[in-house]
């Protein structure tokens, strides 16, 4: 075989990889191209359901009325930045997140507040978590909730943070929380019995010296020192 024979083998070889890779990049782009218009224009996977979790004292229809997914729009097209911006105005909820499932289910799982006490509202009442946003229309104060007046928003936040802290066990007995400022925030038990809190700071400390000095059955305790607690008007022993 002659130099000229070989180069032209070479090269006859060269135009035929070249034109293979040529063809191999071709079809990827047209698959590329194929699974755009699949995901994103085509009607094959686009939403049929829209499936609510996490929605208890929410209806899932009013999570679903609220997100306004287009019917029929491509999964992939879904704005789930508008569907948490939407659906997260729902005063109960406090959080969503957005969720695909393909081919053809959209997921919306919304978390709802927690009451953790209740304030008044004009003549009625409402819930307040524990980021002091207010939801719920109530015409009086459930059992198991205290009642929260508060002079200002730091107040609030300070009796919010109170409440929060305050254990299972001393919950049930605690009927307002009334702050005039964030460091004098006063607790007024179901019996009447009034405990000076101070402020949120130490509250763990404060509800666990306060249990104690249940038991002397005192008219009134102040705890906002818990090394150094006080009671007035000391009766007889509590259970």
């Amino acid at each position: 075989m002659t130099v000229v024979e070989s180069a032209q083998r070479f090269g006859a070889a060269e135009r035929t990889r070249r034109t293979r890779r040529w063809a191999v990049l071709a079809a990827l782009v047209v698959l590329l191209g194929v699974g755009a218009w699949v995901v994103w224009f085509s009607p094959l996977l686009t939403v049929r359901e829209v499936r609510v979790l996490g929605a208890v004292e929410v209806s899932a229809d009013s999570v679903r009325s609220a997100a306004a997914v287009p019917v029929g729009i491509p999964l992939a097209r879904v704005d789930s930045a508008g569907i948490v911006e939407r659906v997260g105005a729902l005063p109960r909820v406090a959080s969503v997140e957005v969720r695909r499932g393909w081919p053809d289910v959209l997921v919306v799982v919304v978390t709802e507040r927690v009451p953790l006490a209740v304030t008044r509202e004009g003549t009625a009442y409402t819930y307040l978590d524990a980021t002091g946003a207010r939801f719920g229309t109530l015409n009086a104060v459930p059992r198991g909730l205290p009642l929260v007046t508060a002079a200002s928003d730091p107040a609030l936040t300070a009796a919010l943070g109170v409440c929060a802290a305050l254990p299972g066990t001393l919950v049930p007995r605690v009927s307002t929380v009334t702050a005039r400022t964030r460091d004098d925030v006063v607790l007024t038990l179901s019996d009447g019995t009034a405990v000076q809190w101070g402020g949120p700071d130490d509250s763990a400390h404060k509800a666990a010296v306060l249990l104690a000095l249940l038991k002397v059955g005192a008219r009134s305790y102040d705890v906002s020192a818990p090394d150094l607690p006080t009671t007035r008007g000391t009766g007889a022993a509590r259970p």
